[in-house]
């Protein structure tokens, strides 16, 4: 009788070898772009916490804009000859642009409105370069002045650009007075995350 013998033979060392190099590289690839997806996850959180403040910001600066010049007693003002708007008397209350307290130009904004009581309320809103934040202030708010009160987290975000620009144009004797604000921010602890915002706003009672 004769018997055949079918031998199993396993893996040599070279191909046990090219297999965990094979191995490697795969899992080198996989781990590769995990970390790329932690990244942008990342990128894209730092991004998004960076627009809302400097979102947040722009809301408040705009809407208070809005606001300026407005009076709870225009119905008596407008019948008077000449009408009159206290609240925009031009070189006394009137919204104005000038330069922050460290001397850049447009970057400091101060207006009045009527908040509550019919009084002259006057508001403002400025770059402090220094320290990269925006600043507000109410009463009496004169752009070099102290006492200014910091609005923006200056832990977390450092403010680059506030500006404002005054685009006004009359037609038939009547201002359309608008105002565009651009600003721009960066990550404190990131410098490479910026974001630049840009808004204008229409300014509906800015008439004397």
């Amino acid at each position: 009788m004769s018997f055949s013998v079918n031998k199993v033979r396993g893996f040599t060392l070279i191909e046990l070898m090219i297999s965990i190099v094979i191995g490697l590289i795969i899992l080198s690839a996989v781990i590769g772009i995990f970390i790329s997806m932690i990244k942008a996850d990342n990128d894209n959180l730092k991004s998004i916490r960076l627009n809302q403040e400097l979102r947040a910001a722009m809301i408040l600066i705009t809407r208070e804009i809005r606001r300026a010049g407005a009076n709870r007693n225009a119905a008596f003002n407008t019948s008077t000859s000449p009408p009159t708007n206290p609240f925009s008397v031009a070189g006394v209350t009137r919204l104005t642009i000038l330069g922050n307290k460290q001397g850049y130009p447009n970057s400091c904004i101060t207006f009045s409105y009527d908040a509550n009581d019919g009084s002259n309320e006057l508001y403002g809103y400025r770059l402090n370069s220094t320290d990269g934040t925006i600043e507000a202030r109410a009463n009496a708010a004169f752009c070099p002045d102290n006492g200014w009160l910091t609005i923006t987290d200056e832990d977390l975000v450092k403010i680059t650009v506030l500006s404002f620009t005054d685009t006004t144009t009359t037609e038939a004797g009547i201002n359309s007075r608008q105002i565009s604000t651009t600003l721009a921010g960066e990550l404190r602890k990131d410098s490479t995350i910026k974001r630049n915002l840009t808004e204008t706003v229409l300014v509906r009672n800015d008439e004397i």
